[in-house]
Parts: structure tokens; C-alpha cells; sequence
């Protein structure tokens, strides 16, 4: 027996646990710390910077992405444009089997306009090649996304009376290279007379000036093309297929963007000139 007493023991145990856990709160205490204000706001700024550059880049990037997939669709209608001459002799496919009378620049009223199992337009004829609606649409069109994206350019077709075009021979044509076929116009549903032929592309001049139209540019103010030898490419507005001056044929005030009429630009005709 030492003389301590018992208690002695569990005493300076409670004590010395205590002193513990005052040394760990103080330390926790002293030890952490928050974010200021004007840290947090600073935070907060840096991430809306990061975000106002990113954001764009993501959109354009989006948007690139749409901009090809039309392209591969307009690629792929260029093919089966392609594959239909090869079955019919050379021939273009007309922009309408059937039409109700109403040539280029007249659509036909309402319900006529509408799809309907007498109408044949250029991508019904194209069906057999194509084989998939889907390459009809684009994904950055102004307008109603499941309407048909493209319409065949007008000066591919021949005169065969007044205001009334079908078809022709690729071989008359004498830069099919820098012909168009296809761009992109459209606010109506496949197989429908609206918008299957087009007379003007506002690529190279103001839309809205001329139509009343701001959104006629599909993709970066620009528009995809196919042209009649095949191949599609895109081209920003000023530039491209249309942006040539003298568009439109000599004598004429229809200006650049023009593709009405069958024939070369010194027979009044709107056919790129030759090289």
C-alpha cells in the first residue's frame, strides 16, 4: 500500500483526458477557416470568365457538328442525284413529275402545297436511291425542323414552256463542277411543291434586304451546296457559287444569287460562266 487513495488515479485520468480534448478543440478552433467574401466573390467571377469563353466555343463546336451532318446529307443526295442520271440517261432529275401548272417563283395554293400522292417532286423520285427521309432534314434550319431542308436549284431545269421547267441533260451543262444542284432552302414538308425548286440563293447579299428574311443562312451565316458533278461543300455568305457578279445573266436586275434560267450567262441564261 502506497498511502494513495484510489481516487487519486481516476482523478488525473479525468483531468488528463480533459487537457486532451481542450487541446484538440483548441487547435480545431484555431486551425479552420472559411472563405472571406471577397474571396468567394472572386471565385465567382473567375468561373462566369471560364464560362463566357467555354460557352461560345461549345456552341460553335455544336454547331460545327450540325453544319457536317448536313453536309453528309447533302453528299449523300448528291450521290443518288448522281446515281438517277446514270439510270435515266444522263438526265437531271426534275424538280416535279407533277406539277399542277405554276412554274418556278409561283408555288401553288393551299391544299396543293401539300404532300399528296400525285405530287412527285425531286426527293420523292430520289426515294429509291435514298432510301431515308432523315437526309432530308437539317438540324440548323430556321425553320420547322422535320420540313424539307433543300430545294434543287432552278437553272438545272429546262424551259419546256413559259414559267414550266423539268429536268435536262447533264452533258449540256459546261461546268457542272461549279453548277449547283442543291442548297439549302426550304419551309416545307417532304414531297410538297413549296420550296422543291429555288430561283435565289442570299448567300452572297443581305437576305433580309432582299426577302424580309434574316435566318435565310443555315450554319455560321453560310449555306451548304451540292453541286452537279456530286461533290457538297460549304461556303460563308460572300463567297461561294453565287457571289460571282454578273449572277443573274447580262441585262437583268436580279444581281448575284441567282439561278432562274437554263442556259449560259452570254445566252441570258444564269450558268456560272467558264473559266
Amino acid at each position: 500500500m502506497t498511502g494513495r487513495r484510489p481516487s487519486d488515479s481516476a482523478d488525473s485520468a479525468i483531468v488528463s483526458y480533459g487537457s486532451v480534448i481542450q487541446v484538440s478543440m483548441s487547435h480545431k478552433h484555431t486551425g479552420g477557416r472559411g472563405f472571406t467574401l471577397v474571396e468567394l466573390l472572386t471565385v465567382i467571377a473567375i468561373i462566369a470568365v471560364l464560362a463566357a469563353i467555354l460557352f461560345p466555343v461549345f456552341s460553335r463546336a455544336r454547331e460545327k457538328a450540325r453544319q457536317t451532318h448536313c453536309l453528309s446529307n447533302l453528299q449523300q443526295l448528291g450521290h443518288a442525284a448522281e446515281l438517277y442520271s446514270s439510270d435515266h440517261n444522263g438526265f437531271i432529275v426534275p424538280w416535279s413529275v407533277t406539277h399542277p401548272g405554276w412554274g418556278g417563283g409561283f408555288s401553288p395554293p393551299d391544299p396543293q402545297n401539300a404532300p399528296a400522292s400525285h405530287i412527285v417532286t425531286w426527293d420523292i423520285s430520289l426515294q429509291s436511291y435514298i432510301r431515308n427521309t432523315d437526309i432530308l432534314l437539317c438540324p440548323s434550319t430556321p425553320f420547322d425542323r422535320t420540313d424539307r431542308a433543300y430545294c434543287i436549284a432552278n437553272y438545272t431545269q429546262r424551259p419546256i414552256a413559259a414559267n414550266t421547267w423539268t429536268g435536262g441533260y447533264k452533258d449540256q451543262i459546261p461546268a457542272p463542277d461549279k453548277t449547283v444542284l442543291l442548297f439549302e432552302k426550304g419551309d416545307n414538308l417532304p414531297g410538297s411543291w413549296g420550296d422543291a425548286l429555288g430561283q435565289n440563293v442570299y448567300q452572297s447579299h443581305s437576305s433580309e434586304e432582299q426577302t424580309g428574311y434574316s435566318d435565310e443562312m443555315f450554319h455560321f451565316e453560310g449555306k451548304n451546296f451540292v453541286y452537279l458533278d456530286g461533290h457538297a461543300k460549304f461556303s460563308p455568305q460572300g463567297q461561294g457559287p453565287f457571289a460571282w457578279e454578273g449572277a443573274g445573266g447580262p441585262g437583268n436586275d436580279r444581281g448575284p444569287g441567282a439561278c432562274w434560267y437554263w442556259g449560259k450567262v452570254a445566252d441570258g441564261g444564269d450558268w456560272p460562266p467558264i473559266d
